[in-house]
């Protein structure tokens, strides 16, 4: 993966519109893997109170997931940018009602689970973002299909947000 992330970091070295990161980082000497090579953000699907404080130090975005209360406290003290609500489809999206009554200030973004038909319902309850794996990549899909579905959660973000 570090490979892939450095190729890329130099093919989009100078287009703005690409921000090339790292996901399912499980610990801090992966995250400082994927940094060293280019990546200018870092995803977990759990909190790792030292892969925050890393990317703090190099001032790459960190998002580390959780599916708890106490997790999402613990993310925010320690600095993380946007904390994954993870699973999504799991906790649903009255989990971010519940999580905003007493942390209205964190920003929220679930993966796992999360669609294009779904994406706009995710910022309509209150999350900052939105994550799509699977739904994105998955079932061998090119890359002009890849840029397509991309395209159509853009759509339906932007639609919510107007």
């Amino acid at each position: 993966a570090h490979e892939a992330i450095r190729e890329l970091a130099k093919k989009y070295a100078d287009n703005p519109d690409v921000v090339i990161g790292a996901g399912t980082v499980l610990d801090a000497v992966t995250a400082r893997i994927a940094i060293l090579e280019g990546a200018e953000f870092i995803v977990s699907p759990a909190l790792d109170v030292e892969t925050i404080k890393l990317c703090n130090r190099y001032r790459v975005a960190v998002m580390p997931g959780t599916t708890t209360l106490k997790d999402v406290v613990t993310a925010l003290e320690c600095g993380a940018d946007v904390v994954k609500i993870f699973p999504g489809e799991v906790v649903g999206m009255k989990a971010i009602k519940a999580i905003h009554g007493p942390l209205p200030q964190a920003p929220l973004m679930p993966t796992g689970g999360v669609n294009v038909d779904n994406a706009g319902e995710w910022i309509k309850a209150g999350c900052v973002a939105v994550g799509a794996g699977g739904a994105l990549t998955g079932g061998g899909k090119t890359a002009d299909e890849i840029t397509e579905t991309a395209k159509k959660f853009i759509a339906a973000v932007k639609a919510v947000r107007a």
